[in-house]
């Protein structure tokens, strides 16, 4: 039996009411996020030769439209899986690695931009869980709501390859495969850390697909780089799971 929320009726008003409202906890939560990635993106661009306070909040107001659409992107993605499955998604900013970010852009003076974006927790809906197998709140559906926000970074990039001669715009897909990437390191308070502990297998797909398409984005239109990245998904769980634990286990794996 389907659970409640994937009912249309029910799934759209759930995903108005949880998963597209935002708490005053979570609103703060994201400002900070975004506050702080703007000043970690426009470090080292408050002028050349000399301090040019124009040019630095410029660089900081881009910085922070780049990290909203980002985080939102991001965010987006989960929360619809998320609500699918009769879940509240509560955004949590991951502020050790924000911290960790701006220890690394003072000792980098700039050149490194580090970040770590956090994700979402997920409140257990009673009424949206009614005929689930696993009543409680399941790790592989909070895995797959993860997923989708790399997956969703990731995809952004390569629709806006499309005008990647843009300086603008190539700062969204730099922007945007930083979040793909960082989301998936599994640190306290991130994204990855829910998504490669319990389903190692979901992450090593994850990490090829953003591999992928990072490299791939560059050379080819979006259409083949979306088919070729989820190729590399697969190629990448299969060297994980085939090649390096028969290397591993030997002849009795």
């Amino acid at each position: 039996m389907a659970s409640y929320a994937s009912e249309n009726r029910t799934f759209f008003y759930n995903l108005k009411r949880y998963g597209f409202s935002l708490s005053k906890n979570e609103i703060k939560q994201m400002i900070i996020c975004v506050l702080i990635i703007a000043f970690l993106y426009s470090f080292n661009k408050w002028g050349d030769d000399t301090f040019d306070i124009v040019a630095g909040l410029t660089n900081y107001a881009l910085g922070a439209v780049i990290a909203l659409v980002a985080l939102i992107v991001n965010q987006v993605g989960q929360r619809i899986v998320a609500v699918h499955y009769g879940y509240d998604p509560i955004y949590e900013n991951a502020m050790i690695g924000l911290m960790i970010g701006l220890i690394i852009t003072f000792a980098s003076r700039g050149y490194i931009f580090f970040f770590l974006p956090g994700g979402i927790n997920l409140r257990h809906l009673a009424a949206s869980r009614l005929g689930e197998f696993r009543y409680y709140t399941n790790d592989w559906e909070w895995a797959k709501a993860g997923f989708m926000g790399p997956f969703f970074n990731v995809m952004l990039a390569v629709i806006l390859s499309l005008f990647r001669q843009n300086p603008i715009v190539m700062q969204f897909i730099i922007v945007n495969l930083c979040f793909a990437w960082y989301s998936l390191i599994p640190l306290p308070g991130n994204l990855g850390l829910y998504l490669m502990f319990p389903h190692f297998h979901f992450w090593t797909f994850a990490v090829g697909i953003v591999a992928t398409a990072s490299l791939l984005l560059f050379f080819l239109n979006p259409l083949f780089t979306i088919v070729l990245s989820m190729i590399g998904g697969v190629i990448f769980i299969y060297w994980v799971y085939v090649v390096k634990h028969k290397k591993l286990s030997g002849p009795y794996w």
